[in-house]
């Protein structure tokens, strides 16, 4: 048996990274403390995301005794507009509106106090496969382990290394902020999240969204628009145009001064999510095809990932041959399950009227 450096590496700090260290640190604090973190950028980072953390994220966190606290804003109205109409789905704090690169650096912060080991500015660049490991290389350095975590995004580069011939599975997003009132902003004066959905007549498989947020105290609303592209045959929406129109319509568009673009990959149960000695999380495994939510669902395959992780090393088997059906199994995977159908269901291309229909059947309340 080859030497090891760690007996696990984890690329990515983000929040299926970091959730990935602190479960296992919770289940096998001696694994965790032969585990290495890799983090291309230094924290906090810039990271593009509406910034959504839904109750059961808070849930997540509650159980690992971790209290994020970062500036956000709750949201207790859900809104969705379609073909005129309106539906609600009313919640007091339904989920709460964070800047993503104080979360994530928030939740590094919390799990170096508990001996995480990190490395910044340390990007992993590839990896070989070893006879009973992974040898790692990075700009400084190589590392041989045992396992390999796949943390880092949509743009994985651990899942480029895995060399899979899959479908493409990549939604697209661009976002904004732009300055808002806090007393006579809509958002914010009713402390609602707005979800607007018309576009999807015009060949957009996703949304457009307006989300109240505080970025170094002041108010602004973080606009966006996310293509799920979960039908790919469908011929692509032109997400600039339609997002400019959404922009014009809602009177801001000239103060959109810059638009950011990002992918995000989501979620099928057939995806391949695992090789032997190398795990998949968060989006570089798949996230909500629904609405692009990533927070909630990256720290939940942190729990999935941290036993399957105990149970590699009890047994000393590594070829993690049932991790995509443990996460099918998983309230994890049950959830994702359901935004893929209700995603099947939503962007196939139905009439305005079966489409409004659906809405009604999600169970929204009319105003």
């Amino acid at each position: 048996m080859a030497a090891f450096d760690y007996d696990v590496i984890i690329a990515g700090s983000g929040p299926a990274g970091v959730s990935t260290w602190l479960h296992l640190n919770k289940l096998n604090p001696e694994l965790a403390a032969r585990t290495l973190v890799l983090e291309k950028a230094s924290h906090p980072r810039p990271k593009l995301c509406g910034g959504g953390v839904m109750r059961f994220a808070d849930t997540l966190l509650g159980l690992l005794r971790v209290r994020i606290k970062v500036t956000s804003v709750p949201v207790h109205n859900a809104e969705f507009r379609y073909h005129g109409r309106r539906f609600y789905w009313r919640q007091k704090n339904f989920f709460r509106v964070v800047r993503r690169h104080e979360f994530d650096s928030a939740l590094a912060a919390a799990a170096l106090q508990r001996g995480m080991r990190l490395h910044e500015q340390e990007a992993l660049s590839h990896f070989e496969y070893l006879e009973d490991g992974i040898q790692v290389y990075t700009a400084r350095r190589c590392y041989r382990t045992r396992v390999l975590v796949g943390a880092d995004g949509a743009n994985s580069a651990v899942r480029a290394s895995m060399k899979l011939r899959e479908p493409h599975r990549v939604a697209r997003l661009i976002e904004i902020l732009t300055p808002a009132d806090p007393v006579s902003s809509y958002e914010f004066a009713t402390n609602t999240a707005v979800f607007d959905f018309t576009a999807v007549d015009k060949g957009l498989q996703g949304y457009i969204w307006d989300f109240p947020c505080l970025e170094n105290g002041a108010a602004y609303i973080n606009r966006g628009i996310y293509d799920s592209r979960y039908y790919p045959t469908r011929e692509h929406a032109d997400l600039k145009k339609l997002f400019r129109a959404g922009l014009e319509a809602r009177q801001v568009y000239g103060e959109a001064k810059k638009w950011q673009g990002h992918p995000e990959r989501w979620f099928d149960p057939y995806a391949t999510v695992s090789q032997p000695h190398i795990l998949l999380v968060g989006d570089a495994a798949g996230v909500d095809p629904l609405a692009g939510e990533g927070i909630s669902f990256a720290l939940g395959y942190g729990a999935v990932a941290a036993e399957e992780l105990v149970e590699a090393f009890d047994k000393q088997n590594f070829r993690f041959a049932h991790y995509r059906e443990h996460i099918l199994a998983h309230p994890l995977g049950k959830a994702l399950q359901q935004r893929r159908l209700m995603a099947r269901l939503c962007y196939r291309g139905w009439p305005r009227v079966l489409t409004t229909m659906f809405f009604i059947v999600m169970g929204l309340r009319w105003p």
